[in-house]
């Protein structure tokens, strides 16, 4: 048992160290291999970049569709400026003859002096009185009062208003509403054309616009009481009219 033993474990070894031996022969082959590839691949690389010359550039030419524009014109040559004028000969003006129109001298009839009477002034009219004014008018008549004015002076409402010597307001010189429309706190108004003496006392009140049956009644009775500073024109009294907007309201 002993020797088969031995036998066996020698075996064993035998067989290891023939297993053993192409193990290493394979590995020592497979790295010689590559090292040889890795040796040819480098000079191989070497080689190629020293032999490779340097490629020329290719020549590009660009062309663009469509022929080039013309040049602008040339601008057109300056003009010379002449410096002669043009001649324009002188026209003599015709000398004109005045004719001077001969007027005839017309003599105006004279109508023939009166003879003055006996008793006349002189400086009188034809047709006079004897004994009459100097500078008397044919018709007139010796002490004849002289003519008035036309009419009153037409005012304005403010200076008219500014001569009056009453207050308006006051009860006897304001015209009252009936008692309905004083409650109701209504407010009228008319527009009146007064006219007043050269003493200043009221001689006409017309209603040009009313307003209303109520009060117009009452309107020249109460604006006839009123009074007034007299108007003075040149130092003389003046009677003079205008026209009022009169307003009644509650009191």
């Amino acid at each position: 048992m002993a020797f088969e033993a031995i036998l066996a474990s020698a075996l064993a070894e035998t067989r290891g160290g023939a297993q053993r031996r192409p193990v290493r022969w394979r590995r020592a082959m497979l790295t010689a291999s590559l090292l040889a590839h890795l040796v040819a691949l480098g000079i191989a690389l070497a080689y190629s970049f020293w032999q490779v010359d340097e490629l020329p550039m290719p020549a590009v030419s660009v062309t663009l569709a469509g022929s080039a524009p013309p040049p602008p014109p040339p601008p057109p040559p300056a003009r010379r400026q002449s410096n002669s004028k043009p001649r324009t000969r002188p026209t003599q003006p015709r000398p004109q003859t005045l004719v001077q129109p001969h007027q005839t001298p017309t003599e105006t009839p004279r109508s023939p002096e009166p003879e003055e009477e006996e008793g006349a002034e002189k400086g009188g009219v034809e047709g006079g009185v004897k004994g009459g004014v100097e500078g008397g008018v044919v018709g007139g008549v010796v002490g004849a009062p002289l003519v008035k004015d036309a009419g009153p002076r037409l005012l304005a409402p403010q200076v008219a208003r500014g001569l009056l010597l009453i207050d308006p307001n006051d009860e006897r010189y304001r015209v009252s509403l009936p008692p309905a429309l004083e409650r109701a706190g209504a407010t009228l108004s008319a527009i009146v054309r007064v006219c007043v003496s050269a003493q200043g006392a009221v001689t006409e009140v017309r209603l040009v616009r009313g307003a209303g049956p109520a009060v117009d009644a009452q309107i020249p009775t109460v604006l006839g009481r009123w009074r007034y500073r007299p108007l003075t024109i040149d130092g003389k009294p003046t009677p003079f009219c205008y026209p009022l907007k009169y307003e009644i309201s509650a009191r």
